[in-house]
C-alpha cells in the first residue's frame, strides 16, 4: 500500500501573514515531506481582503521551494477558460510541474464541470513535441503539432488554441472540494468520511484527501481515502504533523507522479499515431 498523501493548507489571508511567514511555512512543509500545499484565497477573513491572491502566491513560492506541489484555489468567477488555463498552464512551467488547480465544488448549472473540461482542452493545444526550437531551420514549432479546440458548449464557445506550451503534466492535477465534481477531478478534497465510498465508486482513478486535524491516522485508515489535508498555521506545525505519524511520499518528478496520477496524452496524440500509420 502506498503512503498517504499529505497536503497542507495555508491561510494566506492570516493575521500578520507576510511572504517571509508564508514562505517559512512552505519550505518547512517541504523539509518535512509534505507532497503539497493547498493555497486557498477563496474565503475571505471578515476584516477585509486578504493580502495575497493564490496564484501570484504560488508563482513566488515556486521560486522559493523544490519539491513540494502547489495548488491554487479557484480563480475569480469572472475568468474566462483561455485565462484560467493559461495562468494554471503557466503556473507549471514556473513550477516544473508541481501545480494543481483547486477548481471549486460545482454548481448545478454545470458551469464548473465544462470550465473544467475546457482547461483541460486547452492545455493540449500544442503535441509535447510541438516546439523544437530549430534556429538552424527557422522552425519555433511546428503547425502540424497545434490543434484549435474549437469548443462550444452551454456556457462557453472558445476557439483556442492556447498560446502556451503544453504544461510539463500535460494537465495540471484537478483538485475539487466536495463530491458533487469527483467524476471530473484527479484529487477529491473531503470533509466527511462517509464521502469516501461514493466518490471511490464514481471517479476509480481520482485521489481522495480528508480535511481532518492533525493526528487523525486511525481516522485516514478507517475511510479508506489516500490522504489528508491538515492546516498549517505556522512554520512549526509541518514537523508536529510528521511526529504525530502522519508522513506524506517520496519525493517525484512531477506532482501527478507524486501523487500517483498517470500523465495523460494529449487528446490528439492517437488521431496523430492513425493519421500515420
Amino acid at each position: 500500500m502506498s503512503a498517504p498523501i499529505l497536503a497542507g493548507r495555508i491561510d494566506t489571508h492570516a493575521d500578520g501573514a507576510t511572504f517571509d511567514t508564508l514562505t517559512a511555512v512552505a519550505r518547512a512543509a517541504e523539509a518535512a515531506g509534505f507532497d503539497a500545499l493547498i493555497l486557498d484565497d477563496s474565503t475571505r477573513p471578515a476584516a477585509g481582503p486578504g493580502r495575497f491572491e493564490a496564484t501570484t502566491l504560488a508563482a513566488a513560492l515556486a521560486a522559493r521551494t523544490e519539491r513540494i506541489g502547489l495548488i491554487v484555489s479557484a480563480l475569480p468567477a469572472d475568468q474566462a477558460p483561455y485565462h484560467v488555463a493559461r495562468i494554471v498552464a503557466s503556473l507549471d512551467h514556473l513550477g516544473r510541474g508541481r501545480t494543481g488547480w483547486l477548481a471549486g465544488t460545482g454548481d448545478p448549472e454545470g458551469r464548473t464541470a465544462e470550465l473544467i473540461d475546457v482547461a483541460r482542452g486547452l492545455w493540449d493545444s500544442f503535441d509535447d513535441d510541438a516546439y523544437v526550437h530549430d534556429r538552424a531551420d527557422g522552425l519555433y514549432w511546428r503547425l502540424d503539432a497545434m490543434h484549435r479546440l474549437d469548443h462550444q458548449g452551454r456556457h462557453y464557445d472558445v476557439a483556442g488554441p492556447l498560446n502556451v506550451a503544453r504544461p510539463p503534466q500535460g494537465h495540471p492535477v484537478v483538485a475539487v472540494s466536495g463530491p458533487a465534481l469527483a467524476a471530473h477531478a484527479d484529487l477529491v478534497l473531503l470533509d466527511d468520511p462517509a464521502d469516501v465510498p461514493g466518490v471511490r465508486d464514481r471517479a476509480p482513478g481520482a485521489k481522495i484527501l480528508l480535511t481532518t486535524p492533525a493526528g487523525a491516522g486511525d481516522l485516514l485508515a478507517a475511510s479508506g481515502a489516500d490522504g489528508l489535508v491538515v492546516d498549517l498555521r505556522d512554520a512549526r506545525d509541518p514537523e508536529r504533523v510528521t511526529a504525530a505519524g502522519v508522513s506524506g511520499r517520496p519525493h517525484a518528478p512531477t506532482l501527478r507522479a507524486r501523487l500517483g496520477l498517470h500523465r495523460p496524452a494529449g487528446r490528439y496524440a492517437d488521431a496523430a499515431v492513425t493519421a500515420t500509420a
